[in-house]
């Protein structure tokens, strides 16, 4: 089977292909740093023994970037990164670039839990003149990974490098 990659937009704007097949583990491996300086590390295993590491951008001053710092968005990083490789494994042989060649992950990833009905209510929930407003429709939906600034909590922002 051909190896299958996922396109990463990195900070320096180069969309860069991160090899997305027999992966092993994916960890959030030691953080580099503290503070404003403060960098992440997430360590890709691959079934041969090699591995890629991803490193973030330092967090900078004045919210310049957010990064996946605490352990909840560290596992949400890592949820959505297992995420786009099942969706790898099932696209055909000949589609070996996630989403496509021509654009990268949008850095999201799917809600942690998924919305379990009331007891007694149907699992099927009409549409209505506002779909987007109901708990049991907004609950399903992808979600931006999010990342820490020095105060305030966006979305993730590009990644350094993946090496």
């Amino acid at each position: 089977m051909a190896d299958k990659f996922l396109n990463m937009a990195l900070s320096s704007g180069v969309v860069t292909p991160l090899k997305i097949s027999d992966v092993a583990t994916i960890v959030a491996a030691a953080d580099i740093g503290t503070g404003n300086t403060l960098q992440v590390v997430f360590t890709v295993t691959y079934a041969n023994g090699g591995a890629a590491t991803l490193t973030s951008q330092a967090r900078g001053a004045a919210d310049a970037v957010f990064i996946p710092s605490t352990v909840a968005q560290k596992a949400a990083f890592i949820r959505g990164l297992w995420e786009q490789i099942i969706n790898g494994v099932a696209t055909p042989w000949n589609l070996p670039v996630l989403p496509s060649p021509s654009e990268s992950w949008d850095m999201s990833t799917s809600p942690a839990a998924s919305v379990v009905p009331a007891a007694g209510a149907r699992s099927y929930v009409g549409q209505n003149n506002t779909p987007s407003g109901s708990a049991s429709f907004a609950g399903k939906q992808s979600t931006a990974l999010l990342g820490t600034g020095t105060t305030n909590i966006q979305a993730v922002s590009p990644f350094l490098s993946i090496a």
